[in-house]
């Protein structure tokens, strides 16, 4: 009685599981069937929202339906964060976030969504955030910076896209790792902190390529140099960090992340259409148009990374407190 019994239940968990598999096949090979928001939780102008509205601009061909963009900025990127989190699991609404909003800001404070809370569907390219300065900075080089900067201690003020940005959070680490001190001073976004050196108010500023590129052909800014691993193809003759010495990483992913929970097939399909798109030769251009580099990743590479990024801010904030302390 017992054996039937047991039985019984063998064969209605079965079924029930069954029934879930079967569902979640139909429902993958059925997906998408409606329009697809990509929130992008910064301002408008910005590189997230020129990158999303050029793919947007080709979504239908590659993903069988349209994509609309929609702006949810505030909190540094949390508000756009916290708002897809908590959306249903379906793949229908896809944040597009950073390595500031998604790695740095969560490993800071706690706030916004890190690895823990969403899944990774893909990378769509690496900002850089170079230093910039005005054109009539007394400092026209990086090495005629470092030394005014260390002439000058604590003179300078820096302006930063936000507290526990990512771009805040790789000045501390570059001021750590170089010995310069500077003033920063926080602003929503790094548009707002471009916009404060254009009239003055700070005297340099980390920001992307995308945002700036207008002010830096009409000569208003200069790059200095770049923190990534070679030179830009786009600008070939600005010196990278570690030509002199300086090892730090200011190269922000931006990339695709859904809620916790959505099926693997369908992060799959996105992440395929999404690939697609970035090969476009019209998103290329527009891409490359405004200075930027697309540089594409898929899911696991991409977790794996997305994951390793965000324990290393953990472990940098140690250090950083740890010197802040003595």
């Amino acid at each position: 009685m017992k054996q039937l019994k047991f039985h019984g239940w063998t064969v209605v968990v079965f079924l029930l599981a069954s029934v879930i598999y079967f569902s979640e096949v139909g429902y993958t090979q059925q997906f998408p069937n409606r329009p697809v928001t990509v929130v992008v939780p910064k301002e408008a102008g910005g590189a997230h929202d020129v990158t999303a509205r050029a793919l947007a601009s080709v979504a239908q061909k590659y993903l069988g339906q349209p994509m609309y963009v929609e702006l949810k900025p505030g909190g540094g990127g949390a508000i756009g964060a916290d708002f897809v989190a908590k959306q249903a699991p379906d793949g229908y609404t896809v944040l597009f976030g950073d390595s500031g909003v998604n790695s740095a800001k969560p490993a800071e404070s706690g706030r916004s969504k890190g690895p823990n809370d969403m899944e990774a569907v893909c990378v769509i390219n690496f900002g850089m955030s170079p230093i910039l300065v005005r054109a009539d900075a007394p400092f026209k080089t990086f090495k005629e910076f470092m030394d005014y900067a260390k002439a000058h201690p604590n003179e300078l003020k820096y302006g930063s896209a936000g507290t526990a940005s990512w771009n805040e959070m790789a000045w501390k680490l570059f001021e750590f790792k170089t010995g310069i001190r500077t003033r920063i001073v926080p602003y929503e976004g790094g548009g707002p902190a471009l916009i404060a050196l254009l009239g003055g108010h700070v005297d340099v500023t980390c920001t992307g390529v995308t945002a700036s590129i207008s002010q830096i052909k009409a000569g208003k800014i200069r790059i200095i140099v770049f923190f990534k691993d070679k030179r830009p193809k786009s600008f070939p003759d600005i010196p990278i960090g570690k030509e002199f010495g300086v090892d730090v990483n200011n190269t922000m992913w931006k990339g695709m992340l859904v809620p916790k929970g959505t099926p693997r097939p369908v992060i799959e399909k996105l992440a395929m259409a999404f690939k697609k798109m970035t090969e476009d030769k019209a998103v290329i251009q527009t891409i490359e148009r405004s200075g930027d580099e697309l540089d594409y990743l898929g899911p696991d590479e991409f977790s794996k990374m997305w994951r390793k990024e965000y324990e290393d801010q953990k472990e940098i904030l140690k250090m950083l407190k740890s010197k802040k302390a003595k």
